[in-house]
């Protein structure tokens, strides 16, 4: 048997789940085998993906990416980089953000020095973003290096290179320009915002972005050989994969599916309100009935949703699971105001307390709230979602 949570999301999902399986041809396939892949198939649709993810083992996970989930989520207190401070401006109007590396750099992009300055090539894959997400802001992360010794300081330049793709865009452009002096923050980030027209081209979907970082270095007599850049771009001589894979230049998009609110939005729990039930009541039969009525009636129920138990703890990185809830209760006559019913509601159970035939009205979720999940894709990239309509807020009569 597949796990009582999924049940209950099958419930949820029921009428979607009965006509997607209209037509099914298998007939080999056991009922409840078909019946559980088709509700998995439908929830990672949901989920804005066509199948289940299988990263590979050890996939790094941006510390980033984590503190932002751990901050929207009010984590605080497990928040590693002292110097965090949560995207507000690039988060009021998305919902989704990606995260990217660099590609291996050719040859013929290799670092280069003139003079003074050094330039480095830094190119990004980024066809992995849905065609029906619209790209609303983005920012290229730099880790800064520690400086143990003054090395001056350096004019950093950053330029985008023309998409080779497109024959219209043929010029280098200049998105940025700042001083970095010995006195700078380190052990921290720099993070250079980037507006959404980079990701805009004419057939609607961005294959690479590509930058060029120049540093120059002001008032400074050493050889090129001897000059240490304090932005990391390049992985230092001897550095192990796993520390450089936090440390790598990490491009984060910020878009929106047009499903949903913005990652900014924290959810409020609503006031719960007391049901006459609830309040207090002489010490006689009538309190033990009515707390009876109450258990019966409409109400929300408790639902942990563990992920492991359906089998996405493998490419889900946070939460682990999440507290669900789902609606059950009778809905009899009379509706009391405090069940959130609709007046087409209260009519259908009036009519039912004189005619058995017409049935009652049915307990429903009548407010929903999103949760953000932190994933990997297929591609093995990380994303932090925010998803709608996943939690019950409060249940109703409909």
């Amino acid at each position: 048997m597949f796990p009582a949570n999924l049940l209950v999301l099958m419930v949820l999902l029921l009428p979607q789940v009965v006509s997607a399986r209209e037509g099914a041809s298998d007939p080999s396939t056991p009922p409840q085998l078909s019946l559980a892949q088709t509700i998995q198939n439908l929830l990672l649709t949901r989920l804005g993906l066509r199948n289940r993810p299988e990263p590979r083992p050890g996939t790094p996970i941006p510390q980033y990416l984590l503190d932002v989930y751990r901050f929207h989520s009010q984590d605080f207190h497990l928040i590693q980089d002292p110097g965090f401070r949560f995207p507000t401006r690039h988060t009021q109007g998305a919902n989704t953000l990606r995260s990217f590396h660099p590609l291996e750099t050719p040859r013929h992009l290799l670092p280069s020095s003139q003079g003074e300055t050094d330039s480095f090539h830094i190119v990004f894959n980024v066809s992995s973003i849905p065609r029906d997400e619209r790209v609303t802001s983005a920012e290229l992360r730099l880790s800064r290096r520690e400086q143990s010794v003054p090395s001056g300081t350096q004019r950093v330049n950053l330029y985008q290179l023309p998409d080779p793709r497109s024959p219209a865009d043929t010029e280098t452009r200049l998105l940025a320009s700042r001083l970095l002096a010995d006195d700078h923050d380190s052990h921290s980030w720099e993070s250079f915002s980037l507006g959404a027209d980079l990701f805009d081209t004419p057939n609607g979907q961005t294959h690479h972005v590509a930058f060029v970082l120049e540093v120059t270095h002001l008032n400074s007599s050493r050889p090129p050989e001897q000059r240490r850049e304090r932005l990391r771009v390049r992985r230092s001589v001897g550095q192990d994969q796993p520390s450089w894979a936090q440390e790598r230049p990490l491009l984060v998009t910020y878009s929106h599916d047009g499903r949903g609110q913005p990652l900014a939005q924290k959810r409020v729990e609503p006031r719960r309100t007391r049901g006459p039930w609830e309040r207090r009541v002489k010490r006689n039969g009538r309190l033990h009935k009515l707390k009876k009525m109450a258990r019966a009636r409409c109400r929300r129920h408790p639902l942990y949703v563990d992920f492991k138990d359906v089998g996405w703890n493998k490419w889900i990185v946070a939460p682990s699971g999440y507290h669900a809830f789902f609606c059950m209760g009778e809905c009899r006559f009379p509706l009391a105001d405090h069940m959130n019913s609709s007046s087409h509601a209260m009519v259908q159970t009036l009519v039912n307390s004189v005619n058995s035939n017409v049935p009652r009205a049915c307990c429903v979720p009548t407010t929903l709230s999103p949760i953000a999940m932190l994933y990997l894709d297929q591609h093995d990239r990380v994303v932090l979602k925010n998803y709608q309509d996943m939690v019950v807020e409060g249940c109703g009569c409909r």
